[in-house]
């Protein structure tokens, strides 16, 4: 599917390669939010790539569960702000 506008496609490769490029914030860092937002967006395929790539690029187990235990927080967070009416 991606293949049938392959422009399309390689715009996006170009911005995934442009973001993920070393920066202001390194690569390590960068993939940690990777694996925070692919869950709390419910992407699999990408949570479980940059899973991988968060681990190449040199996290720890414990880096990771502390960067999902944010993702985790801050989605009940939402749910708690959005339930509570405003007075």
């Amino acid at each position: 599917m991606l293949n049938v506008n392959p422009s399309i496609n390689q715009k996006f490769l170009d911005f995934y390669k442009e973001v993920f490029k070393e920066a202001n914030l390194p690569l390590k860092i960068k993939e940690l939010i990777a694996v925070a937002v692919s869950l709390t967006a419910g992407c699999t395929p990408c949570y479980n790539s940059h899973l991988e790539k968060a681990k190449k690029a040199g996290n720890t187990d414990d880096e990771i569960r502390e960067a999902i235990a944010v993702a985790e927080v801050i989605s009940a967070g939402k749910i708690r702000a959005m339930s509570v009416k405003e007075n």
